[in-house]
């Protein structure tokens, strides 16, 4: 899967922002211990970066029927829903320019289907194989552990990298992976090729799983 144009123009937006009205000023809220939320929301909501939208002429208002409004007043009713946006999913950036290259998620964790009601659908953490840096794992909670490889048109270039499942775990009674780690394989057979990595798992229900590389 990849990010569309309106993704790419929602995070320049951001990114702006941040660094125009939240990076110069954050040493100066961390000594105060305060932010001023109150001038910073409204410039973040006039964006459209909170998702919340109001008239502001209404709020204004100073009718009887508006304003003013007695204390203990029931306001008017609200009817909050949830929107399905797929759980997590991992990045592949150029280390140099900072482009975003590809996105990778389990299926089921774009699928509104799986919304609620199979487990944590999330990748926690990835680790690098030292032996490969190509090759990718992923802790991906009930998603079980995820291999990924980068795959490139050439070597010379990042354009057109991806990343592509080459393998996975998930155990016959659930998996609720939140860690994975690789090391060296001390009991690496020189005559066998692919035993150089081993591959730690941490499963929160079931404990440790060691791995070598399919």
């Amino acid at each position: 899967m990849r990010f569309t144009e309106e993704h790419t123009a929602f995070r320049a937006t951001v990114r702006e922002v941040v660094e125009r009205e939240i990076a110069p000023h954050v040493d100066e809220w961390e000594r105060a211990g305060a932010f001023p939320a109150h001038q910073l929301f409204p410039k973040l909501g006039a964006l459209g970066l909170l998702g919340l939208e109001y008239d502001e002429a209404v709020c204004l208002d100073d009718t009887q029927e508006q304003a003013p409004i007695p204390l203990g007043t029931p306001g008017d009713e609200v009817t909050i829903t949830s929107q399905f946006d797929g759980w997590g999913y991992v990045h592949l950036f150029d280390a140099v320019t900072g482009e975003d290259l590809d996105t990778y998620a389990i299926p089921e964790a774009m699928d509104p289907a799986f919304a609620s009601g199979f487990g944590d659908l999330s990748v926690h953490e990835v680790a690098i194989d030292p032996n490969n840096p190509n090759l990718l794992y992923l802790s991906y909670y009930s998603g079980g552990v995820r291999m990924l490889e980068i795959q490139c048109p050439t070597t010379t270039s990042t354009a057109g990298c991806e990343l592509v499942e080459v393998g996975a775990f998930i155990d016959e009674g659930g998996s609720n992976f939140w860690g994975v780690e690789i090391i060296d394989n001390p009991y690496e057979n020189p005559a066998v090729e692919g035993d150089e990595s081993l591959i730690l798992a941490s499963d929160r229900d079931y404990g440790l799983y060691i791995f070598t590389d399919p």
